[in-house]
């Protein structure tokens, strides 16, 4: 009986580690398009209309463990302003300070990528946020839950054109809340030819944002 316990317990080890080193693998019949973590180079800029206002995304530095990304829309060329993000090599958020010098923190991440994409994925990830706050002050923290899917790889027109995407759908829960619709929801689009978003739907739809047109500069 020891021995036969033994045995199953092994074989349950076994399946564990297997398991463990395929979670970034889809299905072995999946015949889809599989999208990699994007390689990115100092310059590369994307600019998206966002209601009747346009908005470029440029990255500024590239650090070991994040991206350093200038944000900075139309209206503040004149004055220089710029927002900063700081994202993982997901692309996912960890840190904004905008205009104002106001910050958010966000551990681990806030986002919507989980390197390799493929069609039928599923993840699921939990994070904390303050409120923005102005620098060296505290905000007061958000604990979410959200879980993602990538639903398919579709085309999607936007004013840059027409982009091969895979669709992701996201849904954002405070943390103990019940898991109704009540939760904010997000789609992302994710171009591998544009290494980074084409098209965001949100419940806000001031978040809404379509590629306008982008440039990707040539590696170090």
């Amino acid at each position: 009986m020891k021995r036969i316990i033994l045995f199953l317990f092994l074989v349950l080890v076994a399946a564990n580690i297997a398991y463990a080193g395929d979670k970034d693998k889809p299905p072995a019949d999946y015949q889809g398009l599989i999208a990699e973590k994007p390689k990115l180079n100092k310059g590369d800029r994307w600019e998206y209309v966002r209601r009747d206002k346009s908005i470029s995304y440029e990255i500024a530095e590239i650090r070991s463990n994040e991206l350093v990304f200038h944000l900075q829309w139309d209206e503040w060329k004149s004055e220089n302003k710029k927002e900063t993000e700081f994202r993982n090599s997901d692309l996912n958020l960890i840190r904004i300070i905008d205009e104002k010098g106001e910050e958010e923190l966000i551990t681990p991440y806030r986002g919507s990528f989980s390197f390799p994409l493929w069609v039928g994925k599923k993840w699921s990830y939990s994070y904390s946020s303050t409120e923005k706050v102005k620098r060296g002050s505290t905000g007061e923290l958000v604990d979410m839950d959200a879980d993602v899917k990538v639903v398919s790889y579709e085309q999607v027109k936007v004013p840059a054109g027409t982009f091969w995407a895979f669709k992701i759908e996201e849904t954002r829960l405070k943390r103990g809340a019940k898991r109704t619709k009540s939760g904010t929801h997000i789609t992302v689009w994710y171009s591998p030819e544009i290494k980074f978003t084409i098209k965001v739907e949100h419940d806000n739809d001031v978040n809404n944002r379509d590629l306008l047109r982008y440039s990707l500069g040539s590696p170090n």
